[in-house]
């Protein structure tokens, strides 16, 4: 069952990070919601808990940076790459993530791409940068996992008409 749905701005939490839709259009259906809730739980997890984000990645998992790439083949390799990149976002005065912007284009019944603008904020509510990434999820014996995560330029964010 899938149901479209058109809104020109609004805002929900799914699992602790904020989703806004601002004039995009999500196609509703279980898998879908299944595959926002993973990445959404990922953007929660990732504040708290360097070991419980990378829960909601596979292996391997590939990041592509803009200037670098890393193949991460076990699920300490995956929590030791997010620890790093948390260091460094809370080095900065990082807070939390509110995504926007989210889309998800199905590839097969196992795959599908979620692109999202994750707006990244300081704990005294002020933006601190904005970064925009395609994920690419599968779905396996355990359910939807993360694996693959690629940097993209915010005004670059794939489509998904």
């Amino acid at each position: 069952m899938s149901a479209d749905i058109r809104e020109q701005s609004r805002s929900v939490r799914s699992g602790g990070a904020e989703v806004s839709t601002e004039g995009t259009r999500l196609q509703v259906s279980q898998d879908e919601k299944l595959i926002h809730d993973v990445v959404a739980g990922y953007y929660d997890a990732f504040v708290r808990d360097s070991a419980g984000a990378a829960a909601f990645y596979g292996e391997p998992t590939l990041i592509v940076l803009p200037n670098e790439v890393f193949s991460l083949s076990t699920r300490k390799d995956v929590e030791q790459f997010l620890a790093n990149a948390l260091a460094g976002l809370k080095a900065l005065g990082y807070s939390h993530t509110k995504m926007s912007a989210s889309r998800i284009k199905r590839l097969s019944h196992t795959t599908a791409l979620y692109g999202t603008v994750a707006i990244r904020m300081k704990a005294d509510g002020n933006e601190l940068q904005r970064a925009a990434f395609t994920y690419l999820l599968h779905k396996g014996d355990s359910g939807w996992k993360i694996h693959e995560l690629v940097a993209t330029d915010v005004d670059k964010l794939i489509g998904f008409a």
